[in-house]
């Protein structure tokens, strides 16, 4: 059966423990979903990480979510 263009077939050692919590962690079943998924989440987990920084930084204009809490404090 041939394989699609993207993927890249290879051998590697995994560590089981890991691996089960991985599996555990993110509801997949086997090495292969479990791996995919868990190299996707960790791109978009760098991803957000970069997107908070750039709203944190004010670079877009976007209000923050320390001045959106200044702007619901109660004032008397």
């Amino acid at each position: 059966m041939p394989r699609a263009p993207d993927l890249h077939r290879t051998t590697i050692d995994i560590d089981k423990d890991a691996f089960a919590e991985a599996r555990e962690v993110l509801g997949t079943t086997g090495y292969k979903e479990t791996v995919n998924r868990a190299l996707r989440e960790v791109t978009r987990q760098e991803r957000l990480r970069q997107a908070a920084g750039i709203i944190r930084s004010g670079e877009l204009g976007v209000t923050t979510p320390e001045q959106l809490a200044e702007l619901r404090r109660p004032r008397y």
